[in-house]
């Protein structure tokens, strides 16, 4: 059996992360930032791992995730 990931809804994401949620609206309207989400029908979702790796990558510091 496989682990399902789970993907959090656009407050979810905004919540863990601290940003807020028309700021998570703009980055995918504008594409700036780029940070990354799944789009499922009308559906818009966001995988936790890929937008920490996002974060890791795109911080100012020597965080590694």
């Amino acid at each position: 059996m496989t682990a399902q990931r789970r993907l959090n809804t656009p407050e979810q994401e905004s919540e863990r992360i601290n940003i807020p949620v028309r700021t998570l609206a703009k980055a995918r309207s504008t594409g700036s930032p780029n940070i990354p989400y799944l789009k499922i029908s009308r559906t818009v979702r966001y995988d936790p791992v890929a937008v920490d790796a996002w974060l890791a990558k795109h911080s100012h510091n020597s965080v590694e995730v």
